[in-house]
């Protein structure tokens, strides 16, 4: 496991999916240049195949936050780098167990804090911005992103 916390935290990320419980799928928290980076060290540390379907991952999550995205890389990791397409994935939620692997009280009100801020989101989602790039270097067509300024301007970008 320490290879991949490695490479992660290599990569300006916290190992914790719950350090980003709650927050949506944001460029501030995950973006292309992390993904590549990532890429590059499964590429390096566990070979094409494990890349491979490290890519095949991300393109498939609908919702990319930084906490699915770590969940879904770590079962990734745990399931000796072979991916199954899924229908559903893991929810953006995370909440830490104490040293004993049990929910203290202060676990619990992180909790319940994450989901206030799933549902207080606003909707934000960056996820086609997020992984469009990176999608597009490997291979793979994402949908044109359609995002809206600070004026309620929208606009799309192609990939």
């Amino acid at each position: 496991m320490a290879k991949i916390e490695e490479i992660i935290r290599s990569n300006r990320m916290s190992t914790r999916p719950e350090y980003y419980s709650g927050r949506g799928a944001t460029l501030s928290d995950l973006d292309g240049n992390i993904l590549e980076g990532i890429y590059q060290g499964i590429l390096k540390e566990y070979g094409k195949n494990a890349a491979k379907n490290f890519v095949k991952m991300v393109a498939d999550i609908k919702v990319l936050s930084a906490t699915t995205f770590l969940q879904e890389l770590f079962q990734l990791f745990y399931n000796d780098w072979k991916y199954v397409k899924k229908e559903k994935h893991a929810n953006g939620i995370a909440i830490q167990k104490n040293d004993e692997g049990e929910y203290d009280e202060s676990s619990i009100m992180s909790g319940a804090m994450s989901i206030f801020a799933v549902m207080n989101n606003n909707g934000r989602d960056d996820t086609e911005r997020i992984k469009g790039y990176f999608l597009k270097i490997h291979g793979i067509k994402s949908k044109p992103i359609r995002y809206t300024d600070n004026f309620g301007n929208c606009y799309y970008e192609g990939y």
